[in-house]
């Protein structure tokens, strides 16, 4: 099978499973909405991004050198999982210790302290998981992680559902959250049992001091990279109320799952391309650069999308309660389309050995949304939160760009960004003035997106691209590319 075949079937099975996901997940995020409220679901949401920022400690980057190294060479998977996993459960111990002081030193109330503990067990189920699922993605048989995805959000739905309908507190919430997760550990350990023999976890501290040395700095991109994602909540939590917590949360939830497609097509690419690197470093380059493209070309109509019905999203799916969510989404969204491009650069650092200099990237990021963060939380809130969140993906994409390319990889990224931005400018343009004739949002949007596609397809596909959407059109199954 071709490299591109095997990219696009993997892509294919995660895409429809994360379709799947994503839509049981944001039923599964209505639900809780409504039935919280805005301040008790801010309980919850400042829960998940304070264990989030902890847990990467408990990854360590080691999901995606599991990945990376397994891909290149099969016959480590046993050395990996025999160890990996327990390298994790001394790290998810200490990670759970710590989030248990600092939340006690902080003086949060009790209810957001049980809260909080609760969710950091279900990240070390997550964690463990993890494991299996970065080797899954190494041989490239990513339907068994599509499979596990679909084991969480259908347990985290029924879990929800099962909690409303007893009339339990935000506390049960987090019990769900818990028992999903561990349940999804029990699958993967099977299929995996039945994929491969299983090892048994051991303790071998020559490859720990090596693994963790090659893995430091993913960890400390990963950390820095969870920091500026979740630190806003955090703040949020110190300078504002819980309520301001919940609407924020609405929009980031909305916004972040509107990245499955860039999510989805990196995890089958990823291993692909780190194969790719060690044989030529020319088709590397021009792989990385082709799907940046498009995901760039995706990327902006989506945003432009959002916006124009931010407002229906919110008032139809979470109520009155969360209106002041759609703004914060109509900002937040933009971020989002700077990570479908980010995703793709942040894993081509990594398959390209150059993880340290990426994350000395985030590093900087990191700060600069930290400082940012600081000066507008206290005055401009959720909202202020949103803009940061936006301004920190756009310092990230341009970094990212300039210092690969002075590693020796130019994406020629500086060509392909103007047919999709002269594209969006008419669309807006044409869209204020439709909106101002009162005309229906369904028919702008249907006619700012086929303008957009127009655009796109005279001024932005090559004949190679024009050739490979065609035979996807025909038959996805088996379009070809070069690569």
């Amino acid at each position: 099978m071709s490299t591109a075949r095997r990219v696009v079937r993997n892509t294919s099975y995660l895409l429809i499973a994360r379709v799947i996901t994503v839509a049981i997940g944001a039923a599964t995020s209505i639900l809780t909405a409504r039935y919280l409220g805005a301040s008790s679901f801010g309980v919850l949401g400042f829960a998940l991004a304070f264990t989030a920022i902890f847990g990467v400690l408990i990854d360590f980057g080691l999901s995606m050198l599991t990945t990376r190294e397994v891909a290149r060479d099969p016959a480590l998977a046993s050395k990996y999982f025999a160890n990996i996993i327990v390298m994790r459960l001394f790290l998810g111990g200490a990670v759970v210790a710590v989030i248990a002081l600092l939340v006690n030193v902080m003086a949060y109330p009790q209810q957001t302290i049980y809260v909080t503990f609760i969710i950091s067990l279900s990240v070390v189920m997550n964690a463990v998981a993890g494991t299996i699922a970065a080797l899954f993605q190494a041989f490239q048989k990513l339907q068994y992680v599509a499979i596990g995805w679909l084991v969480t959000s259908i347990l985290m739905l029924v879990g929800v559902i099962g909690a409303i309908g007893l009339r339990l507190d935000v506390i049960s919430f987090a019990y769900v959250y818990v028992i999903a997760n561990t349940i999804t550990v029990v699958y993967f350990f099977v299929a995996y049992g039945v994929q491969s023999q299983l090892k048994r976890p051991e303790i071998d501290w020559d490859f720990w001091k090596a693994t963790l040395q090659e893995a430091w700095p993913m960890a400390a991109l990963s950390i820095s990279v969870m920091i500026y994602y979740r630190v806003d909540v955090v703040l949020l939590s110190l300078f504002q109320n819980a309520a301001q917590i919940g609407l924020y949360t609405v929009a980031y939830t909305l916004s972040e799952t509107s990245i499955i497609i860039p999510t989805v097509f990196m995890t089958s690419l990823f291993p692909v391309i780190s194969q790719m690197h060690e044989n030529s470093k020319r088709s590397f380059a021009d792989t990385c650069a082709k799907s940046a493209k498009y995901m760039l070309y995706i990327a902006l109509p989506m945003a432009f999308t959002v916006t124009l019905w931010a407002v229906p999203i919110i008032t139809i799916f979470y109520g009155d309660a969360f209106a002041g969510s759609a703004a914060a989404l109509q900002i937040i969204i933009w971020s989002a389309a700077a990570m479908y491009v980010g995703i793709i650069l942040g894993n081509a650092f990594v398959s390209a050995n150059l993880q340290k200099l990426s994350m000395k990237i985030t590093i900087g990021a990191m700060a600069f949304n930290i400082i940012l963060n600081v000066l507008v939380i206290p005055t401009y809130g959720y909202l202020g939160a949103s803009a940061t969140t936006v301004a920190t993906e756009a310092f990230i994409l341009c970094t990212s760009i300039f210092f690969l390319e002075r590693s020796g990889y130019p994406l020629g990224l500086r060509r392909i960004v103007k047919p999709p931005f002269y594209g969006l400018a008419i669309i807006s343009a044409t869209s204020a003035v439709l909106l101002t004739y009162k005309v229906h949002l369904v028919l702008v949007t249907v006619i700012a997106l086929i303008v957009y596609a127009a655009i796109i397809w005279q001024f932005g596909l090559d004949e190679e691209d024009k050739k490979l959407m065609l035979s996807l059109l025909k038959n996805p199954r088996f379009a070809t590319v070069r690569t």
